[in-house]
């Protein structure tokens, strides 16, 4: 089986650089594009999966009509809880809340209230993919998109690669960029962030 992992296409909150959330925020019309893109670079897909925040699901819905798929919403597909600084830019959250912002960005286990830590996120989102994978197992499926967010999805590939999970900071995942896990006896990675078919958007 092959999980398709993709970020959600661009919102106008992205293109500001400013945090996001589980605030419900829109595609942007580029968001919309990249979204009919990332559509596009699929062969085959035999089931679709999406975060219930709607640019996800924006994303996921495009993908979903082309195969002619309905979108199966999973709540702990959605993005890290951090309405403490939900529409400030970096700057401003690290400005405004110092000591949250520190803590939160290399204590894996640190929460608060509008903070939920980045644990919290990797355990819910590695326990809704396996059970995505037992379930499209039993439907023979081969190759299944989620459609997801960044924190999230790098939460989840942090643990098919064993890394420490602070380290999701090393790398990055690009508004709808498409990453592809394999599953056989454990999970891979076998491609990470590749955006070829939003060339020129």
């Amino acid at each position: 089986m092959r999980l398709y992992l993709i970020r959600h296409g661009e919102t106008l909150w992205n293109e500001k650089g400013l945090w996001q959330g589980i605030t419900d925020v829109p595609l942007n019309e580029k968001g919309k594009e990249q979204a009919r893109r990332v559509a596009e670079r699929l062969k085959r897909v035999d089931a679709v999966y999406s975060s219930p925040l709607l640019r996800s699901f924006e994303t996921a819905k495009e993908i979903a009509e082309k195969f002619g798929k309905e979108v199966r919403i999973e709540h702990d597909l959605r993005e890290c809880e951090i309405s403490l600084w939900n529409g400030l830019t970096v700057e401003e959250a690290l400005r405004r809340y110092p000591y949250e912002y520190k803590k939160w960005s290399v204590d894996p286990n640190f929460e608060t209230k509008g903070l939920e830590s980045m644990r919290s996120v990797q355990k819910r989102m590695v326990n809704v993919v396996v059970k995505i994978v037992a379930q499209e197992r039993l439907n023979n499926s081969s190759d299944v998109v989620i459609v997801s967010h960044s924190l999230s999805l790098r939460s989840y590939i942090c643990w098919v690669l064993g890394l420490p999970l602070n380290l999701h900071r090393n790398f990055k995942l690009d508004n709808a960029s498409l990453s592809i896990v394999e599953i056989e006896s454990k999970p891979r990675l076998v491609l990470l962030n590749d955006t070829c078919h939003l060339e020129n958007t």
